[in-house]
């Protein structure tokens, strides 16, 4: 499928003003869908990437969401994040500002590439996810991953990412699929397989390892994992307090993680579904703007994760209102504290003149001038004044 919106059907034309204004859809050109599209795009980067920023930090800068769970979802973080930098600006830029690849055939090889490893990453991560919560609410006894084994675990998920889009790369290149494009010089970034067939084959086997994979494997282990954890206990047996607590938390845990994965099937399904049709039917028409709703709704995926985990868990609302905090913190050190500082010194040299004015006769003070022992003993007395008279200057710091 080309990526383009222009209407092919006018290219029947000799000439074209090369700002494609005459051969793209109306609606499509029209400066409100225009305003749109940019309003719509510009909200999920933003979202994206705070969002998932802030759930990296919390879990690697706060010891104790340093667990093994949080570890990959840190890691799915990582590649929503790398799907918001790849996918939505070059996305955005090429198809619906320009109508075409202004960035050169490296740059498209390479955004190609990334793309499809963000996406991979956040779906193998999930796999792992679903696996570790399996094994450890089916195999409690079972030792568990330990945060070494974490670190290979997504090391493997990366290294599973970038061989399956390998074939990417290669055969990424610029065509100039219609004639108004070799006409004005323009190209757009796409992929080009010697056969059909391979390109049929490929992406059948990309949609199958990114989206029916993850969520067959994603049903599976919680729907077993629901059936585990929401049986009653047998007739007779005591439930200690300290069990009951346990169990709360990993049906909370438990109904995140299902959420989470709704969401995934919601955002992907309808995209996937649509780049699969052209293969099955080549005269399928480009329908632009199906195309922006369900690609624009994939994209979306990449922020709600951390809305998600900021709704449904305790813990990283926690996380989040400490990492506010402390970037306020060192915000107000950084901005506040120098004029603060500035301002405490002239307090103190003023009050310490007046303190030493009693300390030392003038006499003294006009004397000891021209003697280093004299002086150096005036200043320590200076700093000890000071120190009694301000306390709060040699502990400063910025409030929250």
């Amino acid at each position: 499928m080309n990526l383009t919106l222009l209407d092919q059907n006018s290219t029947a034309n000799a000439s074209f003003d090369c700002d494609a204004s005459s051969i793209v859809p109306e609606g499509i050109a029209s400066l409100r869908f225009q305003v749109l599209i940019c309003l719509a795009y510009t909200t999920i980067f933003l979202v994206s990437i705070v969002g998932n920023t802030a759930v990296f930090l919390v879990v690697h800068l706060q010891p104790r969401m340093n667990t093994v769970t949080n570890l990959l979802i840190a890691n799915l973080a990582t590649g929503d994040i790398l799907m918001t930098i790849f996918c939505i600006p070059f996305s955005f830029i090429s198809i619906f500002v320009l109508q075409y690849w202004p960035f050169g055939a490296l740059i498209c090889r390479i955004v190609n590439y990334s793309q499809a490893i963000s996406v991979l990453i956040s779906a193998y991560t999930m796999i792992a996810i679903s696996a570790d919560r399996f094994l450890a609410i089916m195999w409690p006894l079972k030792p568990r991953l330990t945060k070494r084994t974490t670190k290979i675990l997504i090391a493997l998920v990366w290294a599973g990412a970038l061989l399956t889009a390998a074939p990417i790369p290669l055969f990424s290149t610029l065509v100039q699929p219609i004639e108004y494009y070799d006409q004005c010089d323009l190209s757009i970034c796409t992929e080009v397989w010697p056969d059909p067939d391979s390109d049929h084959s490929y992406s059948v086997t990309l949609m199958t390892l990114q989206f029916v994979l993850p969520l067959v494997v994603l049903i599976f282990t919680y729907v077993r994992i629901a059936l585990k954890v929401w049986a009653k206990a047998p007739p007779g047996e005591s439930v200690k307090q300290r069990d009951l607590r346990l169990l709360q938390s990993k049906r909370k845990m438990i109904k995140m993680m299902i959420t989470v994965v709704a969401v995934f099937t919601g955002c992907w399904l309808p995209f996937n579904v649509f780049m699969l049709v052209p293969h099955l039917d080549p005269e399928w028409p480009p329908l632009p703007y199906l195309w922006f709703l369900f690609h624009w709704l994939a994209m979306s995926h990449s922020c709600y994760n951390p809305i998600i985990y900021c709704y449904m868990n305790e813990k990283f609302r926690q996380g989040f209102r400490l990492l506010v905090r402390t970037g306020k913190a060192r915000l107000c050190a950084v901005v506040g504290g120098g004029a603060r500082l500035r301002d405490n010194r002239k307090r103190s040299d003023v009050s310490t003149s007046t303190e030493l004015s009693h300390l030392y006769p003038s006499t003294m003070i006009s004397t000891i001038g021209g003697s280093r022992e004299w002086g150096d003993a005036l200043m320590n007395d200076r700093r000890s004044a000071a120190r009694d008279l301000f306390p709060a200057f040699f502990t400063s710091r910025c409030a929250a």
